[in-house]
This record gives C-alpha cells, sequence and structure tokens, in this order.
C-alpha cells in the first residue's frame, strides 16, 4: 500500500493510498476532522471517518493534474506512470489550497524566509519554439513545480516585474502562464483568449485578472491566481471545480462523455452557494453560457467552473479559460452542453431556450432574454475593445476575425426572434 499525505499549510489533512490493484482511496484524520477551521476537499468527500474508494477519490485528485500532451510529456520525461507518482513529484502547488507530498511533514514552512528562483525563460522560449512542452521544461527544474491543471500547456510562477520566479520553501505561486499553442490549426492562442476574457469583463461577467507579456519572440497569457490572496504573504485559497464537485473525473469534464449537465450545475449552485449571493451566482452561471454560445467557445466544459471557500462559505469563483474554438476549423463543433435539444450552438434558438427555461424551472423567456441582453452588451463592446487589442499588441491578426464571427453570431440569435 503506497500513501502520501495531505496538507493543508502546515496541517495534515488526510493521507491519499493506492493499494496493489492499483485502487485509490482517501480518508481524513481525526485531527483534521476535529478542527474547527477544517473543510472538506470537495463537496462529494465530506468530513467523515470513514475512507472514501476509488471513483470518488480519483474525483478529486485526478483533477488536480494537467491533461493530455502536456501531462504526457512530463509523464515521460519523469518516467510517471501514474496519478499517485505526479502528485508525489509535483503535489506541492496545485490548485486551491491542498498540498500533497510523500513525506509526514509539510513541505511548506513559513518560518522559513521563501527563497525566489529565477526561472531562464530562454528554456521556456526554446521549448516553444521546437513545440515540445513548456510543462516539462518548469517540472525538470528544481523546485520543479506542477503543472496547473487542465489540457493547455502552462505552468504556475510568482510574476514580478515580467520576471517568472519559482519559491523555495513549498510557498504558493500567484500566476499562471500560458504558452501558445501551435497544434491542430490552432494560432495566436495567447491573443484569442485575452481578448475573450477582457470582453468578458466588459460585458459584466466576473473573470480572473489577465494580461499578456509580448516580447516579439512568443507572448504568454498571464493571469493572476484567484486562489490565493494577500498581499507580501500570500495565503491559498480553496477552490474545487464542478467535476471535483460533483465527483467526475476529467475525462467526463463534457455533458456529452457522461458529464454533468447544464442543470446539473445550476442545481449545484442552488443547494451550495451562500444565500446572500446564490441569486447573482445563477444569473452569472447562465450569463456564462449564453458568453459561450455567442463568441464560440465549444470548449467551457464543467471544470471551467468552480467554486471557491471564502471564510468558510462557497461561492462562485471568477470566470476563467473563456476562448473563441470555433474560429478554428479542426476542433470540435459541438458545444459542451446540451442547450435544449441541440448541441451544434449554431442551432440553438427559441425553442431550444425555452426548453432551458424549463429545465431550470426558469420563468418562460428567461433564458432567451438573457441572451438577447448578452448579445446586445457584445455588439455594444466587441469592436472597442478590438481597437484597443489591435493597439497594444499589433502582431495579432485572429482578433479581428473572431469579432466578426461573434458578430455574426449575434445577427443569427436576432433573426431566430430572440
Amino acid at each position: 500500500m503506497k500513501k502520501l499525505n495531505v496538507f493543508y499549510e502546515t496541517k495534515l489533512v488526510g493521507s491519499l493510498y493506492r493499494d496493489s490493484e492499483l485502487i485509490y482511496s482517501f480518508i481524513y484524520c481525526d485531527e483534521w476532522i476535529e478542527d474547527e477551521n477544517a473543510f472538506k476537499l470537495s463537496l462529494a468527500m465530506p468530513l467523515q471517518k470513514e475512507a472514501f474508494g476509488n471513483k470518488i477519490t480519483l474525483s478529486f485528485f485526478e483533477n488536480l493534474l494537467p491533461e493530455g500532451e502536456a501531462k504526457d510529456a512530463i509523464n515521460k520525461s519523469q518516467n510517471i506512470e501514474s496519478t499517485f507518482d505526479f502528485l508525489k513529484s509535483f503535489g506541492r502547488d496545485s490548485a486551491g489550497a491542498i498540498i500533497v507530498s510523500g513525506n509526514d511533514k509539510s513541505p511548506f514552512d513559513p518560518s522559513l524566509k521563501n527563497g525566489l528562483v529565477a526561472l531562464e525563460m530562454k528554456e521556456v522560449y526554446q521549448a516553444i519554439d521546437e513545440k515540445r512542452s513548456v510543462a516539462e521544461v518548469i517540472a525538470n527544474l528544481d523546485p520543479g513545480y506542477l503543472s496547473i491543471a487542465g489540457a493547455q500547456d502552462k505552468f504556475s510562477a510568482i510574476v514580478k516585474d515580467d520576471k517568472f520566479y519559482l519559491p523555495t520553501n513549498g510557498s504558493p505561486t500567484t500566476h499562471i502562464v500560458k504558452v501558445p499553442i501551435y497544434r491542430s490549426g490552432v494560432k495566436e492562442s495567447v491573443y484569442n483568449e485575452y481578448y475573450c476574457m477582457k470582453l468578458a469583463c466588459l460585458v459584466g461577467l466576473n473573470v480572473a485578472k489577465c494580461t499578456v507579456l509580448d516580447h516579439k519572440q512568443h507572448p504568454l497569457y498571464i493571469t493572476k491566481r484567484y486562489d490565493r490572496t494577500g498581499g507580501s504573504e500570500i495565503k491559498r485559497i480553496h477552490q474545487q471545480d464542478f467535476c471535483q464537485a460533483q465527483g467526475f473525473v476529467s475525462e467526463n469534464k463534457y455533458e456529452s462523455n457522461g458529464g454533468p449537465t447544464l442543470k446539473d450545475n445550476y442545481q449545484l449552485i442552488k443547494t451550495q452557494v451562500t444565500v446572500e449571493k446564490r441569486s447573482q451566482a445563477l444569473f452569472d452561471y447562465l450569463d456564462w453560457i449564453c458568453f459561450n454560445l455567442l463568441i464560440g467557445n465549444n470548449d467551457s466544459h464543467s471544470k471551467n467552473l468552480s467554486f471557491l471557500l471564502n471564510n468558510g462559505k462557497i461561492e462562485l469563483a471568477p470566470f476563467y479559460d473563456l476562448i473563441c474554438t470555433a474560429i478554428y476549423p479542426k476542433l470540435k463543433k459541438d458545444f459542451s452542453f446540451v442547450i435544449g435539444d441541440r448541441f451544434d450552438a449554431t442551432r440553438v434558438g427559441v425553442n431550444q431556450f425555452k426548453l432551458v427555461d424549463e429545465s431550470l424551472g426558469l420563468k418562460v423567456g428567461t433564458m432567451g432574454m438573457k441572451a438577447k441582453k448578452m448579445s446586445e452588451k457584445l455588439i455594444e463592446h466587441k469592436d472597442n475593445l478590438l481597437a484597443e487589442v489591435e493597439s497594444e499588441l499589433p502582431d495579432t491578426k485572429i482578433v479581428k476575425r473572431i469579432s466578426a464571427l461573434i458578430g455574426k453570431r449575434c445577427k443569427s440569435l436576432d433573426r431566430q426572434g430572440i
């Protein structure tokens, strides 16, 4: 039986096990259960003395890992073959508040001064040039840090004055850095996401703060971690994505693969978000759906929604990973959720929105009205933002095409009587 310990700062939360049959389990320690400040790792893992089985355990811990090519590259370079081995090597700074380690003591020591190791960015840029995983480059460093969950190639770091650092005493990182995607006909992914995230902010969505660092070699998309807080002393905030919260592993993040539905996520928010923020969170979620439909983000799956735990209360986290995928012909055409009775976002109209209203128990016309208002806001802001982004980042060509695509989708919605 192999074992890893799970910590919050310096406190032991519990232990992750893998037996000889490669079956995973997790159990909270008694001291954590009795701690007045204890929190559950996910809604699917309530505080209890009994161990959790393989599926629920993996639904939390496997969802901390990178996916796809980024994960494969790290596995190959580090000779890693499992979720267990990955967390053992790189679990000191995952998404949210927990630390995973093979040691009996937390690697985070607040009594030590946090030394910073500067990243040699020439190695990062060289990896991009050679179409190698940047996450692999970071993993090979000492200290190596976990590549944040998700399929896109990225790394976590501390960013100061456009320079990148890794902490040495198990301290949290403060930013996530994404590099350009060069596969499946995808171009200018950094500019694409930056434009869509800024546009989301302009139309009223609560989004993670972001910027682009463009040194004319390769642009980097930099987002400030919303699961971190504090000034000189950075603190981790616990988070769980909507797959973790509902007990789904990452391969089920899309509804078409058996993952959470639009209604599942709506009900999750309705039953779990703190009362004073619940109504706004539900409206924000519906706006998020409308925004993704209209900008052509077919990758808006349930792992791109998260809860934060602030002062013991659950709230909807800022939105992230907003990008127009429909601009790339080789990427999947279906939306991440069934809207009414259709996956094809270009064929969603009045009847589909009425079906959503009925499914969620909303007044008929609610979803259509939200889509109409979102369309109006997008038309109002998209071209002014286009001019700003082109001025700030003159190398971009794709942003103009995205703005035009959004315009077509908004007009199509109008033609369908919404």
